[in-house]
């Protein structure tokens, strides 16, 4: 009677494991389904050596590249990231001198899979005090800061701003003045020119 009894719970054990199997195997695949939300679909955009422009357009000239007596306002590589809760662009410069009279505006524009358009402006004054502005409607929470390790600008739009857009495309520059009373230079991210005309591909939602 003993025996029977724990063939019986040796059994019935066998039988819960058996279909635990199947259950962990069942919710291991559905989690691998699920998009993580630290992953995020990236484009790296290329940008060629010395192909800024110092821009003279307000002061009723044309645009030249030339070099400017100090500093280097060359960006090397742009990032755009499509994550879950936000977009992020990542721009990679030759060198951000730190503790100086510079100004830099970071401008970049947005186009939803939807055809919605929008502009994030990011500006870092003299005195390293941030300020962001966003071409509406409505205001949005804007993140800029610097990579001061790497000589990068990084800018986060929520997604919520775009309307929880499946893609977007990009279009990125930086705005250097060395002085308040100076010409910018400008670097358009990808392009050689000084006005930014060329969407990037589209950065799929991660």
């Amino acid at each position: 009677m003993t025996n029977c009894s724990h063939r019986s719970v040796d059994g019935h054990s066998r039988r819960r494991r058996s279909m635990a199997l199947p259950i962990t195997t069942i919710a291991l695949a559905a989690a691998l389904l699920v998009p993580s939300s630290a992953a995020a679909e990236r484009l790296d955009v290329l940008d060629r050596r010395g192909d800024y422009w110092h821009d003279h357009r307000v002061d009723g000239g044309t645009p030249s590249q030339s070099q400017p007596e100090w500093g280097n306002p060359d960006i090397r590589r742009t990032a755009y990231r499509h994550w879950l809760h936000r977009v992020s662009v990542r721009i990679k410069l030759a060198q951000v001198d730190r503790n100086d009279s510079s100004y830099w505006t970071v401008v970049v524009k947005m186009r939803t899979n939807e055809g919605l358009r929008r502009t994030a402006t990011w500006f870092r004054s003299s005195g390293g005090g941030i300020s962001t502005t966003w071409s509406g409607p409505g205001s949005c929470a804007i993140d800029g800061r610097m990579d001061d390790a790497e000589d990068a600008f990084i800018i986060d739009i929520p997604r919520s701003c775009l309307s929880g857009p499946t893609r977007v495309a990009f279009k990125s520059a930086t705005r250097w003045l060395p002085t308040s009373d100076d010409a910018p230079y400008v670097d358009v991210s990808g392009q050689a020119g000084y006005r930014l005309t060329e969407w990037s591909a589209t950065v799929t939602r991660g």
